[in-house]
């Protein structure tokens, strides 16, 4: 059976004109089928706004949450790493070489645990929109200087090699405290992921009215197929997971949020088993 013509409009048009061509009992078919378009878009509206008001409580909560432990975590490992640092500062003598090794484990963990803290608060802030940077005239090169003199020892122990070639003073406007954190842990990654005898160098100077800084291991590098992923939050690449390297994989995406913040930008150029390189550039 051919299907009937409806004059080149739709099969929907096509039966409302024919319901409205029946005079009044037509007319009040379509007012009602219009009333009830109506009334499930506008139940289904109400139902998006109450979904999308639940998922933004349940937000809310997690990053209250979030705050809440992390600050409760803060106390107790503060009194530890100071009662670890009173025992590790004892006369020569007072302590065994074994026990010197256990607090260095204590205080080496410690200080894990006191990152992981200081990445989920500084994400809590940045998810409840409470993350600003507080900009001031700082010298990069001063703030490069801090972040070697904290690895050094890191680098020694590890006999990764430490080489820096910053073309100072450079001035910018920043927030001290977050690119401090930026350097930190570009540097400590850098280090963490190159193995011994490698190297680990940063790099900084003015440039066509912007401050670019590198930092450049010879480390283990990421795998092409997981780059994409680099600046996600929790990101691990599959290499560090296989040899149970640490970390929590918030370091980048917090990196990207403070660069962001001060209107630069970073990007990373990483080659498996040949090492990384990690760009920012910063507005003088």
């Amino acid at each position: 059976m051919r299907p009937a013509r409806t004059g080149g409009r739709s099969p929907a048009a096509a039966l409302l004109i024919g319901l409205a061509a029946g005079g009044a009992l037509g007319a009040l078919a379509v007012a009602h089928l219009v009333s009830r378009l109506d009334a499930e878009t506008d139940h289904l509206r109400r139902n998006e706004e109450q979904l999308l008001a639940r998922l933004a409580a349940l937000d809310a909560a997690k990053n209250d949450f979030m705050a809440t432990v992390s600050h409760e975590l803060r106390t107790p490992l503060t009194s530890i790493s100071g009662y670890v640092e009173l025992l590790r500062d004892s006369e020569p003598g007072e302590l065994t070489d074994a026990q010197r090794r256990m607090l260095e484990v204590i205080a080496r963990n410690a200080r894990r645990l006191r990152e992981l803290i200081e990445d989920i608060l500084t994400l809590s802030r940045i998810e409840s929109g409470g993350f600003a940077s507080e900009p001031g005239d700082l010298d990069l090169a001063e703030v490069i200087e801090r972040a070697v003199s904290a690895v050094a020892p890191t680098a020694d122990k590890a006999s990764v090699g430490l080489h820096c070639d910053v073309r100072g003073p450079l001035p910018i406007r920043g927030d001290g405290a977050q690119l401090d954190r930026v350097l930190a842990n570009l540097v400590g990654n850098a280090i963490k992921f190159t193995p011994p005898e490698g190297t680990v160098t940063i790099r900084a100077e003015h440039r066509d009215g912007h401050t670019l800084l590198t930092v450049s291991d010879t480390g283990m590098g990421i795998p092409a197929a997981e780059q994409t992923a680099l600046f996600d939050r929790f990101f691990r690449a599959t290499n560090a997971i296989r040899q149970a390297i640490p970390g929590t994989g918030l370091g980048l995406a917090i990196c990207q949020k403070i660069v962001d913040s001060h209107g630069g930008s970073i990007e990373v150029d990483s080659t498996e088993n040949v090492g990384t390189t990690v760009r920012i550039r910063l507005p003088d």
